[in-house]
This record gives C-alpha cells, sequence and structure tokens, in this order.
C-alpha cells in the first residue's frame, strides 16, 4: 500500500487504456507512483487532488473505483481507543463526505460507456 488496487487494476487491462488514480495524500502519491513503476505499469495517470474536484478535470470514465475514507469504527474490537478518539459528530461528517464522493462518482461513469457505466464502492468501515 498504497497501490494494491490501482497494480492489480492496472494487471487486469494489461497497460492498454487509461488508468486515473488519485490520492489526496502527497506522500502517498509518490509511493504509489513507485508501485506502479515497479509493476511495469506504463497506462497509469496519478493525481493528488480532493476526489471531490476530479469531476471537472477527468474525463468521463467507462469504469469508477471509489475507495472511500473510512469512519475507523471497523477496528473498534482491536483498537477501543477510536470510541474515545471519535465522537458522534465525526462519524456524521464522515458518512457525509462518502455520500459526496459517491455522487461525484456517480457525476464521473459514463453510463453509456459499450465496456463500463460501472461504480465501484469500497471502504473499510
Amino acid at each position: 500500500a498504497p497501490g494494491g488496487k490501482t497494480t492489480y487494476i492496472g494487471q487486469l487491462m494489461r497497460n492498454t487504456g487509461t488508468l486515473f488514480a488519485n490520492d489526496l495524500k502527497a506522500e502517498r502519491c509518490k509511493s504509489l507512483v513507485s508501485n506502479c513503476h515497479r509493476m511495469g505499469l506504463t497506462n497509469v495517470i496519478v493525481t493528488n487532488m480532493d476526489g471531490l474536484k476530479l469531476k471537472g478535470v477527468l474525463p468521463k470514465l467507462d469504469r469508477v473505483l471509489l475507495d472511500a475514507p473510512c469512519t475507523g469504527s471497523g477496528i473498534i474490537a482491536r483498537d477501543p481507543s477510536v470510541k474515545v478518539k471519535r465522537g458522534q459528530k465525526d462519524f456524521q461528517e464522515q458518512s457525509k463526505l462518502q455520500k459526496e464522493m459517491l455522487m461525484s462518482a456517480i457525476d464521473m461513469v459514463d453510463a453509456g460507456s459499450k465496456t463500463g457505466g460501472y461504480i465501484v464502492y469500497s471502504t473499510c468501515s
């Protein structure tokens, strides 16, 4: 990580087409680029942007994988401090962001695409 899903998709695409990968954090983008190079992928374009602003920058896409930021609630059993670190407001804000990102992904996908029109939504919690 980062880049596990990106490199897997890139391999499935066999270096054809264009694969856009975005991360909000610049440091993660550096590692993502390194992992793409390490895997021999030449069809990946890595961007470092707020995911909500991508729809104004990227073309309509055949498929979108949205790996939304998580709340951390799924690890409470392993790390009970999550209950203390995060309050109800944090979970509500994260939920709102996830919904906004999903709506943005819907706007970005080309529903009329011959090979796509799919959105995959992923989050850990």
